[in-house]
C-alpha cells in the first residue's frame, strides 16, 4: 500500500484517484490571504509504514464528509466575472419562477454597484468608458442603471448612444428607438453620433420596411422641429435606408430635402441612389414574381435609366461647378445602370469612363494615347467634344457668379452639363471596378475585340492588379466573342489563386461557343491540363464540359468524312478517346474522395453526413453517366478499329457504370426518384451531336 499519509494525500489528489476519492483534498488557498503551516508527519513507522487499518479509518471518514462547495474560477475565456454570472443566473430564475424577491435582491445589488461607482467617476468620459465596458461584457442592465442615474446630474450622451448602438448591433430596433425617447425625456440632447447611430441600425435592421418608417419619421422630425438640423451624413444613412428597402418613393422624398448648404449632396448620396435604382430594374426583370411581359420588363428598366441619366446630368453640372468631387463608385453606380440597357447604353459606358476618367475610346481606330493627366482648360473642351459631349457657349455671367443648380430646369441642366469649366475638374481614379464594368459593357455590346486592348490598357499602362472579378469578367467577355485561343492563352497566365471551378466552367464554355473552329478542342485540352496541374480535385462540371466540347467539336471531321469516310471517322474517334484518356484519371480521384472522405466532426449522423455529400455525388454521377455515354458513341458507332483499345474502353465502362449503380443505391436508396424537367442548364444532356450546336439558342443556354 502507501508508506505515509503524503502519499495518500497524492493519491488522493485532483486527477491521479477516483472521484469518489478526491474529496480529500485540502479547501482551496488564495495567495497573500491564508497561510497555513507545513504539516509535519511523525510517528511510528513499521516495516510496512502507516498501517492499513489507520488508512481506511481515513478514507471513511473523508467519504463520511459532505465535499466543500467550490467557486468558478474566472478563466481568460470568460471575460464576466463569476459574481455577475451568478447575479445574473439568480435575476433569470427569479423571473421564470415570478420570484419578486429574488428580482428585488437582484436590483438591490444593481443599485449599490452603480452607486459605488458613481462616488467615484464625475468626468463624463469616464462613465461612458465604463458603461462601454460593462456592454461589450454583457451587462446591458447595469450599464442601463448606470446611465439613469448619472442623468440626474451630468450631461451624458455619449452613454446613451453606446446604448443605442448596442441594441441596434442586437437587431432590436424598437429597443433603441425607446431609448433614445427615454434619452430625451431624461434631459439628454442627443447630438450627431446619436442619430448617425440611429439611421446607420435602421439601414442593418431584418425588418426594412419598419426600419424605413422609423428612419423616415425621425429624419423628418428634425428637420422640421429639431433643434439639430440633420447633415449630409443623416440625409446618407436615411437614403440608405429607403435602398435597402427598395422603396423608391421614400428615397426620392428624402433626396428632395437636400440643399446647398447643411446637407449638400455628394458623391456617396448619388451613388446610393444608382444602386437603388439598379437594384429596382434587376428586381423588375424577375418576371416569374411580377408576371410581366418582356415588352413591360423593358419598359421599366428602360424608366429606371432614363431617371438614372437625368440624375447624372444634375452630377456633371454640380461636377463642373467644382460642387462635387466624382470617385470611382459613382461612376462604376451609374455605368452598371447602363448595363441593363441595350446595345446603345453599353456603348454610352466607354463615353463615360472616358467623360469622368479620361480613359480612351480603345475600340474606334484611333492612335495609343499617353496616360492620362490633369489636361489644361482648351484640352478638356476638345476631348469633351469628342466624347460626343457639345460644348455650348459659355455665358459671361455664369463664368462670373456660381450657377445655383436647384431650380434649374432639365434642359439648362444638360447644357450645364454639357459645357466645360473655368477649371480642369478633378477625374476619378480608374481601378478594378472600372476594369469590370467596362468589360461587361464589351461583352453585352459584342465588342469583344476590343477586350484585350483595354485588359493591357489597365494592368500594363495604369498598374491595375486584376481582382478574381476582373479575370471572371474577362472571360465572360471572350465567352461571348467565341475566342477560344484566348481563353485558354488566359487561363494559362492567370495566377494560382484566381484559379477556381467558376473560371474553368467560363472557359469551357467559350470553347463550346467556338464549335466552328477545328483547334476548339486543342484550346479545351490546355485548359484541362492547367485544371489538373492547379486544382486537387477537378470540377465535376467542368469535367462534363470539356467532354461536351469533344463530342460537339466535330464540324471539321463532317467536312472531311465526305471526302474521306474512314479517315475522319478515325479522325473523330482519335479525338473522343483522347478525352475519355484525359478525364480517367481525375474522375477516379473524385469517386475516391466520396468513397474515402475526410472525417466531417461537425456532422451529427450518417444522414446528415450523406446530405453534405448528396449535391456533389449527384454531380459527379451524371459526369460518368456523360463519361459512359461518350465511350458507348465510340463503341458503337466504331470509331475505334484498334482491339485493345476498344478493351480497355469497354473495361472502363464496366468500372464507371458499376460506379453510377453505387451511387444511385446510396443517394435513393427507396429507389430512383421520378422524373423531373429538365432545367435550361442540363439541355446539353439530352441534345444529339448533330444538334449541339447549330444555333445561337442552344449555345446560349449552356
Amino acid at each position: 500500500m502507501f508508506v505515509c499519509r503524503a502519499c495518500l494525500r497524492s493519491f488522493t489528489g485532483i486527477g491521479t484517484a477516483p472521484v469518489a476519492l478526491r474529496t480529500l483534498n485540502l479547501p482551496r488557498r488564495t495567495a497573500g490571504l491564508v497561510y497555513t503551516k507545513r504539516r509535519t508527519y511523525h510517528g511510528k513507522v513499521g516495516r510496512r509504514g502507516v498501517q492499513a487499518d489507520q488508512v481506511q479509518t481515513d478514507i471513511r471518514s473523508a467519504l463520511a464528509k459532505p465535499p466543500p462547495p467550490e467557486r468558478e474560477r474566472e478563466t481568460a475565456s470568460n471575460n464576466q466575472p463569476a459574481a455577475h454570472d451568478e447575479e445574473e443566473l439568480e435575476y433569470e430564475a427569479a423571473v421564470a419562477n415570478k420570484d419578486s424577491l429574488g428580482k428585488q435582491k437582484y436590483e438591490q445589488k444593481l443599485e449599490a454597484t452603480v452607486r459605488k461607482q458613481l462616488e467615484h467617476f464625475t468626468d463624463p468620459f469616464h462613465i461612458a468608458n465604463y458603461v462601454d465596458t460593462a456592454l461589450q461584457k454583457g451587462r446591458f442592465d447595469e450599464a442601463l442603471l448606470m446611465a439613469r442615474r448619472a442623468s440626474r446630474n451630468k450631461k451624458v450622451e455619449v452613454t446613451w448612444n453606446h446604448l443605442i448602438d448596442y441594441q441596434m448591433k442586437n437587431r432590436r430596433l424598437h429597443a433603441a428607438v425607446k431609448l433614445y425617447n427615454e434619452m430625451k425625456k431624461r434631459g439628454q440632447v442627443p447630438n450627431a453620433k446619436t442619430y448617425t447611430i440611429i439611421f446607420r441600425g435602421c439601414a442593418e435592421s431584418v425588418h426594412p420596411r419598419l426600419a424605413v418608417a422609423e428612419a423616415t419619421r425621425i429624419y423628418n422630425f428634425m428637420n422640421r422641429q429639431g433643434a439639430l438640423k440633420p447633415n449630409t451624413i443623416h440625409m446618407n444613412a436615411v437614403l440608405e435606408v429607403c435602398s435597402r428597402a427598395a422603396d423608391l418613393d421614400s428615397l426620392f422624398t428624402v433626396l428632395s430635402t437636400c440643399n446647398e448648404g447643411l446637407r449638400a449632396p455628394d458623391a456617396h448620396t448619388y451613388t446610393i441612389v444608382f444602386n437603388a435604382l439598379r437594384h429596382d430594374s434587376l428586381k423588375t426583370k424577375n418576371t416569374a414574381q411580377l408576371a410581366l411581359v418582356d415588352a413591360e420588363v423593358k419598359r421599366e428598366v428602360e424608366k429606371n435609366i432614363q431617371k438614372a441619366r437625368a440624375i447624372w446630368a444634375d452630377v456633371v453640372a454640380r461636377w463642373r461647378s467644382a460642387k462635387i468631387v466624382i470617385d470611382e463608385d459613382l461612376v462604376v453606380a451609374m455605368g452598371r445602370n447602363l448595363t441593363l440597357g441595350d446595345y446603345k447604353d453599353n456603348e454610352s459606358i466607354l463615353d463615360l469612363v472616358w467623360q469622368t476618367m479620361k480613359i480612351p475610346r480603345l475600340d474606334q481606330d484611333r492612335s495609343r494615347p499617353a496616360l492620362p493627366t490633369k489636361p489644361d482648360p482648351k484640352t478638356a473642351a476638345e476631348n469633351d467634344a469628342a466624347a460626343g459631349t457639345s460644348a455650348t457657349a459659355d455665358s459671361p455671367e455664369s463664368e462670373q457668379q456660381e450657377l445655383d443648380t436647384k431650380d434649374m430646369s432639365p434642359k439648362a441642366r444638360k447644357e450645364l452639363a454639357a459645357s466645360t469649366a473655368d477649371k480642369a475638374p478633378l477625374y476619378a481614379t480608374p481601378g478594378n471596378k472600372t476594369l469590370s464594368l467596362i468589360l461587361v459593357a464589351l461583352g453585352t455590346a459584342r465588342k469583344t475585340s476590343s477586350t484585350s486592348k483595354y485588359w493591357d490598357y489597365f494592368v500594363r499602362d495604369l498598374g491595375c492588379k486584376p481582382d478574381p472579378d476582373n479575370y471572371y469578367r474577362y472571360l465572360g467577355a471572350l465567352v461571348a466573342g467565341h475566342n477560344s485561343a484566348q481563353v485558354a492563352a488566359l487561363i494559362e497566365a492567370m495566377p494560382a489563386e484566381m484559379m477556381i471551378g467558376a473560371n474553368f466552367r467560363t472557359a469551357f464554355r467559350a470553347c463550346i461557343n467556338d464549335w466552328a473552329s477545328p483547334k476548339a478542342f486543342e484550346n479545351a485540352c490546355r485548359i484541362f491540363d492547367v485544371m489538373t496541374k492547379t486544382q486537387r480535385y477537378a470540377d465535376p462540371l467542368a469535367v462534363r464540359l470539356f467532354l461536351h466540347v469533344a463530342r460537339g467539336n466535330t464540324r471539321h471531321f463532317h467536312e472531311r468524312m465526305e471526302k474521306d469516310p474512314e479517315g475522319g471517322k478515325a479522325a473523330l474517334g482519335e479525338q473522343l478517346v483522347k478525352a475519355i484518356d484525359r478525364v480517367w484519371e481525375p474522375l477516379r480521384i473524385l469517386e475516391a474522395a466520396m468513397s474515402y472522405p475526410v472525417p466531417d466532426m461537425t456532422t451529427t449522423s450518417p444522414e446528415d453526413e450523406m446530405a453534405k455529400k448528396r449535391g456533389d455525388m449527384q454531380e459527379i454521377m451524371a459526369t460518368v453517366r456523360r463519361a459512359i455515354s461518350t465511350i458507348d458513341k465510340v463503341t458503337f458507332e466504331q470509331l475505334v478499329t484498334h482491339r485493345k483499345t476498344v478493351k480497355l474502353l469497354l473495361t472502363r465502362r464496366s468500372i464507371l457504370q458499376r460506379l453510377v449503380q453505387r451511387y444511385i443505391v446510396k443517394l435513393y436508396p427507396d429507389g430512383p426518384p421520378p422524373e423531373e424537367k429538365k432545367r435550361d442548364g442540363d439541355m446539353y444532356d439530352d441534345l444529339d451531336d448533330s444538334r449541339d450546336f447549330q444555333t445561337d439558342s442552344v449555345r446560349g443556354g449552356v
